[in-house]
């Protein structure tokens, strides 16, 4: 009994020594294929978070891809006369991941915007946050300490994902993170006109209903806004960009979900979803997804949206 168990346990240290290996051995083989992908654009925005003066009031914007694709922190700084810090690249990735880092940030004074997006709670894209941030000891660290379980799951999807990346076209502007600013980390390249067909956004309906939210979602953002609270900071609701040929939800429906919205979140909501709505010319390539001109339209119309609530 006693050679079984050893034996056992001698195969057990065996496969976790040959898993190790792999997960060492690949990612250094394949340092380059992630070294300026889309999601590194991830960590520029934190970077640039993270150098921002403490003393200095501040305007925190987080969310998805939807926001990568529409938020000109440039502009957003000349039209509010606010410095502007954006932490959004992919939704898939996780929300809360985000939540966690700009939590660390939140200082007395500033102003703190989610454009709403459904997410869950302790939803973590790992594959791709193991991707973005293993080539930054802080970052790996920091997540490794608080989520040990989470990141050693992913490992192995990690591990996947860069042996497939040896195999993709690098060339695709959308997975190159060169097209960050280097100075205001948003995505500054240049859309300028719609890549998919107006039939293509009527297929991708969106129906805003409350049967689509999920509510741990909504009990973390009462969290980031209790801690906003606690910190002298304020947390604002507004809603992500949308084109208008998605829209499955007639009005009475959206207004129906703009007052449950407002009835199970503490934090003020301070647009109506109409005023998200884009025309197809300023779509790139997706429903939530705008061009150049877009992305204008939408900084343009948030500052002004933001602006009653700034030094307020």
């Amino acid at each position: 009994m006693a050679k079984f168990i050893k034996k056992i346990l001698l195969v057990t240290i065996e496969v976790i020594l040959a898993f190790a290996l792999v997960a060492t051995i690949v990612p250094l083989a394949t340092k380059n294929v992630y070294s300026d992908n889309y999601q590194k654009g991830f960590v520029y925005q934190y970077r640039r978070l993270q150098n921002a003066p403490a003393d200095t009031d501040k305007l925190i914007i987080f969310g998805g891809s939807y926001l990568t694709f529409s938020l000109d922190t440039k502009l957003m700084e000349q039209l509010t006369g606010m410095p502007c810090y954006e932490m959004g690249v992919q939704s898939n990735m996780g929300m809360c991941y985000t939540i966690e880092l700009i939590e660390d940030y939140i200082n007395e004074g500033d102003i703190v915007v989610f454009p709403y997006e459904y997410f869950a709670k302790d939803d973590y894209g790992m594959d791709l946050i193991y991707t973005s941030i293993e080539s930054e000891p802080d970052m790996m660290f920091s997540f490794a300490k608080d989520h040990p379980s989470e990141l050693f799951n992913a490992v192995s999807r990690g591990t996947f994902r860069r042996v497939a990346g040896l195999f993709r076209n690098t060339n695709d502007p959308y997975y190159n993170a060169k097209y960050f600013d280097p100075e205001y980390a948003y995505y500054a390249m240049e859309r300028p006109e719609p890549i998919v067909s107006e039939q293509d956004m009527i297929d991708a309906g969106y129906a805003h209903t409350m049967k689509e939210v999920d509510m741990t979602g909504i009990d973390r953002l009462n969290e980031l806004n209790a801690l906003c609270e606690e910190r002298g900071a304020k947390l604002y609701i507004t809603y992500a960009p949308l084109c208008d040929l998605s829209i499955w939800t007639d009005k009475e429906g959206r207004d129906d979900f703009e007052k449950s919205m407002a009835d199970v979140l503490d934090a003020d909501i301070i647009c109506s979803l109409d005023d998200c709505f884009y025309p197809y010319e300023y779509v790139f390539n997706g429903n939530m997804h705008l061009n150049t001109a877009g992305m204008e339209a939408y900084t343009t119309d948030l500052a002004q949206i933001l602006k009653p609530y700034i030094n307020n």
